[in-house]
């Protein structure tokens, strides 16, 4: 009698979801053949004054998503890379350790931008790659500058806030809904929440950070 032993299948989707800034790469799993990925650009940086007109809050990151891309699994290496507190885009590459120029090979989240002295940032920056793209919140000047929300995602879809109304932070993410949050926008002299959060105004010499960036890998059998 022979006894054949059979490897188990494994069960899909298995997601992926990589926080830690800078670059990297995963090799898709064994059974899997196809592969979502998503990314949201970090949050720019708010901008400090004393006088008050000339506070201002960092645009909240832009999100991008690319679905079910084919792959080979146990073969496939996925390239990423997650940007940081400065307004730094994120992207995910299926094919070589760059950002990717086309939704054939992943997507690409700019990052919001850095505010200047009364001159907010801004969260729709030109060349995101998915096919699915949201874009964070602007920020806001003033004596109540607040940051600019994050890229809010969910299944219906949601641009983030801007100022005072802020994206909502719901870094929980829902697997089975395929959800992926932005952070809060920031308030005065505090940053607002990764990923993607925008700069609050802060005050003389302080320009709060904001949200670093964020990027999910979804493996399909």
């Amino acid at each position: 009698m022979t006894i054949q032993v059979m490897a188990g299948t494994p069960a899909f989707p298995q997601v992926t979801v990589i926080t830690t800034t800078g670059g990297g790469s995963i090799t898709s799993p064994r059974g899997a053949t196809r592969v979502t990925v998503e990314a949201i650009g970090a949050g720019g940086t708010g901008f400090g004054s004393a006088t008050n007109a000339q506070k201002a809050g960092g645009g909240g990151g832009q999100y991008a998503a690319t679905s079910l891309l084919a792959i080979t699994g146990g073969t496939t290496v996925i390239f990423y890379s997650v940007g940081l507190t400065n307004g730094t885009g994120s992207w995910v590459n299926i094919s070589a350790n760059a950002q990717p120029a086309t939704t054939a090979a992943g997507c690409f989240a700019p990052g919001g931008t850095t505010a200047a002295s009364a001159t907010a940032g801004v969260g729709n920056q030109a060349g995101v790659i998915g096919t699915t793209t949201l874009f964070g919140g602007n920020g806001s000047t003033g004596v109540n500058a607040r940051g600019g929300g994050g890229s809010g995602a969910s299944t219906a879809g949601s641009n983030g806030g801007g100022g005072g109304v802020a994206g909502t932070d719901t870094t929980g993410l829902s697997i089975a809904a395929q959800q992926m949050a932005g952070g809060t926008g920031g308030a005065v002299t505090a940053a607002g929440t990764a990923p993607g959060g925008g700069g609050g105004g802060g005050g003389a010499g302080v320009n709060p950070g904001a949200g670093q960036g964020q990027v999910r890998i979804t493996f399909y059998g």
